[in-house]
């Protein structure tokens, strides 16, 4: 069999439940700005977040800007004069309707947190949502607790350059800080009935329960305490979008084999169920595909997507590893698995009753997908586990969703936030016109990958062994 990754279970009938695009929190015409530090920086949840959009939907038309600064306070980064110059730069131009603000990991400053350092904090986010709300009138605002600091899987002090910073303090360790800080952004979003999203207690909950099944890999999640590795960021697309109200089903289909009937049929439209010489096959027409969860296959993911301005870069554009293979990443499995991601957000049910042959192959379009006992298919295989024709079509999404996030992170951290302070009116006029030829590409490469998710009509043939 061909599974997508082997966690060496029988497949297992989820339940799947109807749903419309209307419950969930994103709507037509929306755009998403994802606002941050550096851990939104490394790209790798605002992607996973865009893929299973464009996938699960693939006729809502959402735009993505991902404008975060690695090193970003809420008093503004490394970049910018001021916190309001970065929103006048990084976020009021693109008119988003929804924002999302992780911001915390750098305004502790690594150090004991005291009543002056909490203030700043305090004052900056409180001026933000302020003038979020007051330039972008009836913007969403979803304000993202702080991702946790690795006090888990490492337990000596907190500095990550003893040598030049604060020595290790105790007790408590730094993300005591990103959990102060977490308390006051939701007591901020309570006041102004905003909808916040906590990354920090589901990833310090992932990283115990590694430490406790899988401890040679638990250091994986958040390399270096801070950033978390490429995995590690798909468990916060998960926290994310199940806060959006994501639903798990991709399809679901019932079929009694005897009666030659179609009991159920949720998000896909099924024909020709037809049942000769023990061979069961049936068309299918699905409205959305599966979720491909990027860093399954290779265990080479970086934990920082190479950037195309320094480090001996050879090229602009990143090609991701492998989305498809024999190999299969050990960190992202242990996370798939403890986040019950499958079953959260890839639930693609076949179910076929009446069977009387011990066990069946099933291909679709004439492709293998794998051998299933009776028993198996009775009770329900999850197909979105297994290498099928859809998860190849959402794979290429995949593909074209990241190119489109890399044009964007070029065009803004390459040139636009380099060139800011620095260029001449001449130089800003070129700038501005390489920077509209870069959006122009981005907004192409959306819509090629909003087409490519578009539905098709697919072959199942159940034949005995």
């Amino acid at each position: 069999m061909k599974l997508r990754f082997a966690l060496g279970l029988l497949a297992v009938a989820f339940t799947g439940t109807s749903w419309a695009a209307g419950n969930f929190y994103l709507h037509d015409g929306d755009r998403v700005l994802f606002y941050g530090d550096s851990i939104t920086e490394q790209r790798y949840y605002p992607v996973a977040v865009e893929t299973y959009v464009r996938t699960r939907f693939p006729n809502l038309r959402v735009s993505f800007i991902d404008s975060a600064v690695g090193g970003a306070r809420v008093t503004g980064n490394w970049a910018v004069q001021s916190e309001d110059e970065s929103l006048e730069r990084d976020v009021f131009p693109f008119k988003p309707t929804v924002v999302t603000i992780m911001l915390g990991m750098n305004d502790g400053l690594y150090q004991p947190l005291t009543p002056a350092i909490f203030n700043t904090y305090r004052t900056g986010y409180e001026a933000i949502v302020g003038s979020l709300q007051t330039h972008l009138p009836g913007v969403r605002i979803v304000p993202i607790e702080p991702s946790p600091w690795d006090d888990v899987t490492v337990t000596s002090g907190y500095s990550f350059h003893p040598e030049t910073w604060p020595p290790p303090h105790t007790p408590g360790g730094y993300n005591q800080t990103m959990i102060r800080f977490s308390q006051f952004v939701k007591q901020l979003g309570e006041e102004h009935h905003l909808l916040v999203v906590d990354f920090n207690m589901p990833l310090v909950k992932l990283m115990k329960e590694a430490i406790r099944t899988e401890p040679a890999l638990a250091g994986k999640i958040i390399p270096g305490r801070i950033h978390p590795g490429a995995s590690g960021e798909l468990a916060m697309a998960q926290v994310l979008l199940k806060a959006w109200g994501a639903p798990a089903t991709v399809t679901r289909v019932e079929i009694n084999a005897v009666d030659r009937r179609v009991e159920q049929s949720v998000r896909t439209n099924v024909s020709d169920l037809a049942a000769n010489s023990g061979i069961v096959s049936w068309a299918q027409t699905d409205q959305c595909l599966p979720y491909p969860i990027m860093t399954l296959h290779a265990d080479d993911w970086p934990q920082f997507p190479p950037d195309p301005f320094g480090r001996g870069a050879t090229r602009i554009f990143w090609h991701l590893p492998p989305l498809k293979g024999a190999t299969i990443n050990p960190v992202a499995l242990m996370i798939v698995k403890f986040m019950k991601m499958y079953q959260q957000l890839d639930t693609e049910i076949l179910k076929v009753g009446g069977l009387q042959a011990s066990s069946y192959s099933l291909a679709i379009d004439g492709e293998s997908v794998g051998t299933f006992t009776r028993e198996q298919l009775a009770a329900g295989v999850n197909l979105a586990e297994y290498e099928t024709p859809m998860m190849n079509q959402a794979d290429k999404v995949l593909a074209l969703v990241w190119k489109e996030e890399d044009v964007r992170f070029f065009g803004w951290r390459a040139v636009q936030v380099p060139l800011w302070n620095d260029a001449t009116p001449g130089m800003r006029e070129a700038v501005d016109q390489l920077l509209a030829k870069l959006g122009e590409e981005q907004t192409a490469l959306a819509a090629q990958a909003s087409a490519d998710a578009q539905p098709r009509t697919w072959r199942y043939e159940l034949r005995p062994m």
